[in-house]
């Protein structure tokens, strides 16, 4: 008979097919944008709900959304725009007109990166600069290290806001060493001096110069022209090679009877003179009488453009000396007037001299007046023309002229003062004695800039100016010193070991060992790192000082490569020296910080690799493949575990892919897409909870209504909470500010039931909503009773307890006759009350004094005339607990000058006791405190004290209060006189 239901059984137990729909895929707290066709658009986590951003005629790209999702920064045409995440409200970041892009959010929304194209000559170079989001107002930029030049692009911000890593297209500055050293950071105490030594190195040509060539084309010069017309632009070459920045111009001259060949400019001053030699030919007249000081002045006043800036500079080349005051109409054409015209614009003079151009000593005077050189060439020889007019303007002495400017207490003396007059090409040295005045500012930071002149120059050229700070040391904390160090990378070698030195000293002078980090001898990448070093002293002082390693690779850079730089410049590291396989030796770019910030994805070639900040722990994401072309432009998904990518095959538009860190297969999210940035949503959630669900009539439940934000991004929230007539009180409504991704905040209310029935608390946040239902049970007819007493516990001759009973009846009728009956102590036999009318409430008092110890129960009922359907909450009880506290001692007898032992028990916890001897002179022995409730400590009998019976008294001080407590009996007793129990041992 039993068959039947196991066969039942069996059959409900075998499963059925069923067919099923697949579920619609619902999508994750984050969108993805994407520049497609010009524009912005965005879709969500499953690449469905695709939405134009921007949506207008102009070109839009490189989308970047706020860490908290709310921002859109993006570029339109050239400009960075911000605009809500949605793409409205949209406004110019700033007012640059350079051409702008790439922009990256910081952390906090407050900053963005960009990418700067400042113009040079045919293209450009990029920076990376960094604006405040709120005024556009720049706050500086990435400074590219001094040894490097440099294009610094895709600026990506690490979650901690510390690190920005970018893309650096760089290599290695190969022009010749600087004139000086320019910089020096130390620091000194007052009154301290310190030296140093300055090297100027000056050029064999001066720098940036500005050529005039003189040509006598009289007729004396026809040999020597011809040379000139060979070989003169062999010389421009070879000075150009020396200095690049040189300019030429070319003109001739003649005698006061060549009309309008006197003096004729053939060239302007420039950089490439092109052919003059088909303009420049010599007069056929024997009467020709030449005037080359005319031609100077001609050449001082106006007839060629001088850089403000550069090293200007005269070669006549000529046969004879000048004639003077010949020239028409002014006749003003002196040797003096030419040296005049010529020191006005800080001209100097090389003369080129076949024989006579010297001949009535005009040509030394030039020299003499301007600092010029004198070259001569034999007029037979005219090929040794160019060798003259190069080595003329090699042999340009150089003035070396100091000029110091420092803050006040902080002075220099340069030795020897200058001016310093030497041969082109020749270093300059300068001892430098630096003194730091007595009354110097502690913490203050004082400067001296040195500005090195050359050739009576007002102003300095570049590199030829050196700033010296000292930073003037506290008074008490130790002075420490570390200098900035540059070293080279071995090939091959992703940075350098670099030994620095270190020093510190105390306040008074004596030495000390300072601590530095990094360590000298650590091994310091490519980039720069700063060093910082620390030194304490016995007293506790500590003083501290930082410092550069530089370290340069001796080899170019065969690509783009990743750096991360400190956002406050402390350091720079070449990310992408330090790479190992398999992700090394390969182009890198596009790099991305993973929302953790312990990972970044780069770009290689045809993969994406993740490799940690250090450059290790590379694995390769994704390789292109048959499916997927050039993948690049990495954007992390919130979670930290998938990267979403553009990529693309052959010429079609790029189309955005997504794949797992970890042993990943590649999936499309979406089609004509390329670089993707990630808008993290919040979502958050309203739920509301009552404890208890059900309350009896006028009963009182907790509701409590929580919200909670399981996106990745935080959110506003302001709870609406609205409860029924049926509850009294409840939580109430509240803006709860910002609830952060995985945070809770939640609203609590108590609410009382004041009509039977089901009641509904619904909670709102904006469209989400969350609801309860407490049930509140009819209304009983009840009288009840509850009772406190306090304090708890009571001490002897302490406070009193008050007992207090509370009286409720929560029935719908009048009671009448109430009364309280107790036992043991007070309402005996009764206390009454009289009439209670519907949730009417009273309270009977009484004290029970504390007079002696009790630990007993106290109880009452309360009793009435009326309905009471639950008899059994008319009983209340309590424990009415009152301690004594006591003292004992270690001993009934003892002698004057003995010591006692003495135990407290049963004390208030906490309170501060006060011990005394009831007779007898001794003073008070002291105070204790009885932690728990207990204590052991030691009393004297003084060895004069009285002899006799007395008692250890402890009386309070502070805490709960007691009666005062005595000890028993204790005989003092002479300290010849030994208790009996010693005398018995004997």
């Amino acid at each position: 008979m039993r068959a039947l239901p196991l066969l039942l059984v069996a059959l409900l137990a075998t499963p059925v097919p069923v067919a099923q729909a697949q579920p619609t895929p619902q999508p994750e707290p984050f969108n993805i944008g994407f520049t497609s066709n010009d524009d912005i658009f965005k879709v969500d986590s499953t690449g469905n709900t695709r939405t134009n951003l921007t949506n207008n005629a102009r070109l839009q790209r490189d989308p970047a959304f706020s860490l908290d999702g709310t921002k859109l920064a993006y570029v339109d045409d050239r400009h960075v725009m911000i605009a809500n995440a949605d793409g409205t409200n949209a406004r110019r970041l700033n007012t640059e007109e350079l051409r702008q892009s790439q922009p990256a959010w910081s952390p906090d929304g407050t900053m963005i990166a960009l990418v700067t194209s400042i113009p040079n000559g045919d293209g450009s170079d990029s920076v990376v600069e960094i604006y405040r989001v709120s005024d556009g107002v720049r706050l500086g930029e990435i400074e590219v290290p001094e040894h490097l030049i440099a294009d610094d692009t895709q600026p990506d911000w690490s979650p901690d806001g510390k690190t920005i890593a970018i893309r650096r297209s760089s290599s290695n500055i190969t022009l010749p060493p600087p004139p000086l050293q320019p910089d020096t950071d130390r620091p000194a105490r007052q009154g301290s001096t310190f030296d140093l030594e300055q090297v100027v190195k000056t050029p064999r040509i001066p720098p940036k110069p500005d050529v005039v060539i003189l040509i006598d084309i009289s007729g004396s010069m026809s040999g020597e022209l011809d040379s000139v017309k060979r070989t003169l632009t062999d010389v421009i070459a070879e000075v150009a090679k020396l200095q690049p920045e040189t300019q030429f111009g070319i003109a001739s001259y003649a005698g006061w009877q060549n009309a309008g060949r006197t003096f004729t400019r053939h060239v302007q001053l420039t950089d490439t003179v092109g052919n003059w030699q088909k303009d420049v030919n010599v007069i056929r007249n024997e009467e020709s009488t030449e005037v080359w000081a005319h031609a100077l002045i001609k050449t001082a006043t106006g007839e060629f453009d001088f850089r403000p800036d550069s090293s200007r500079v005269v070669v006549v080349i000529g046969d004879e000396g000048t004639a003077e005051n010949v020239t028409p109409p002014d006749k003003t054409d002196t040797v003096q007037g030419a040296i005049d015209a010529l020191n006005a614009k800080n001209i100097r003079f090389v003369g080129i001299d076949s024989g006579g151009l010297n001949q009535f000593g005009q040509a030394r005077k030039f020299v003499d007046a301007t600092d010029g050189s004198l070259q001569t060439f034999d007029e037979h020889k005219p090929g040794e023309i160019s060798t003259a007019v190069l080595d003329g303007i090699k042999d340009l002495d150089v003035k070396v002229a100091p000029r110091a400017t420092c803050d006040p207490g902080l002075s220099v003396v340069l030795t020897p003062p200058g001016p310093v007059t030497g041969p082109s090409g020749q270093d300059v040295k300068f001892a430098e004695r630096f003194t730091v005045a007595p009354n110097a500012t502690p913490g203050s930071t004082l400067k001296c800039t040195i500005e090195f002149l050359l050739n009576n120059e007002t102003e300095p050229r570049p590199g030829h100016v050196q700033t010296v700070t000292v930073r003037v040391s506290d008074l008490v904390k130790p002075l420490v010193r570390v200098d900035d160090v540059t070293a080279v990378a071995t090939p091959n070698d992703s940075g350098a070991t670099v030994t620095y030195q270190a020093t510190a000293t105390g306040s008074q002078g004596q030495p000390l060992t300072p601590t530095c980090t990094p360590q000298s001898g650590t091994k310091f990448p490519i980039g720069f790192t700063t060093v910082t070093c620390t030194a304490t002293d016995a007293q506790g002082n500590t003083g501290t000082d930082t410092a550069i390693i530089t370290v340069r690779s001796e080899e170019e850079p065969e690509g783009p490569e990743v750096w991360l730089v400190a956002a406050d410049n402390s350091a720079q590291v070449n990310l992408s020296r330090r790479l190992a396989e398999p992700c090394r030796d390969s182009f890198s770019q596009d790099p991305a910080w993973s929302p953790d910030g312990k990972s970044l994805a780069i770009t290689q070639d045809e993969r994406i690799c993740v490799v940690n900040p250090d450059g290790t722990g590379g694995r390769v994401v994704v390789q292109s493949g048959a499916n997927i072309g050039s993948p690049r432009s990495p954007a992390w998904l919130p979670d930290g575990t998938r990267i979403v990518f553009q990529a693309s095959n052959s010429e079609l538009p790029a189309d955005l892919w997504t794949v797992p860190v970890v042993n990943g297969t590649p999936q499309i999210l979406t089609r004509n897409g390329s670089q993707p940035a990630v808008q993290r949503l919040p979502r958050l959630a309203v739920t509301t909870t009552a404890t208890p669900a059900e309350v009896p009539f006028n009963g009182k439940t907790t509701i409590e209504v929580a919200v909670t934000n399981s996106g990745f991004a935080p959110a506003p929230a302001t709870v609406t909470v609205t409860v029924p007539p049926g509850l009294g009180g409840g939580p109430a409504s509240a803006d709860l500010g910002t609830i952060a991704p995985g945070e809770r905040k939640a609203v609590t209310g108590e609410a009382t039931g004041v009509t039977a029935g089901e009641h509904v608390v619904t909670a709102a946040v904006g469209a989400l909503t969350s609801q309860v239902t407490v049930k509140v049970l009819e209304r009983t007819g009840s009288l009840s009773l509850k009772v406190s007493a306090s304090p708890q516990p009571s001490f002897v001759g302490g406070d009193e307890v008050a007992v207090t009973f509370n009286l409720l009846n929560s029935s719908g009728s009048t009671l009448t006759d109430v009364r309280v009956v107790g036992s043991a102590f007070g309402c005996l036999p009764e206390c009454p009350v009289g009439t209670l009318g519907p949730d009417g409430e009273a309270e009977v008092r009484f004290t029970i004094p504390a007079t002696q110890a009790v630990d007993q129960e106290l109880v009452g009922v309360v009793i009435g005339t009326g309905p009471d359907e639950d008899p059994l909450d008319n009983v209340a009880a309590t424990q009415i607990v009152v301690k004594q506290p006591t003292l004992t001692l270690d001993q009934l007898a003892g002698p004057l000058g003995g010591v006692v032992s003495v135990q407290g028990k049963d004390f208030p916890p906490g309170a501060k006791v006060r011990l005394t001897w009831v007779i007898g002179i001794s003073e008070t022995p002291g105070e204790v405190i009885a932690t728990d409730g207990t204590f052991t400590t030691q009393m004297l009998v003084f060895h004069n004290d009285t002899e006799g019976i007395r008692q250890a008294a402890a009386n309070q001080v502070e805490g709960t209060r007691f009666g005062e407590v005595k000890s028993g009996d204790f005989l003092a007793i002479p300290s010849t006189v030994q208790p009996s129990d010693f005398v018995e041992r004997g």
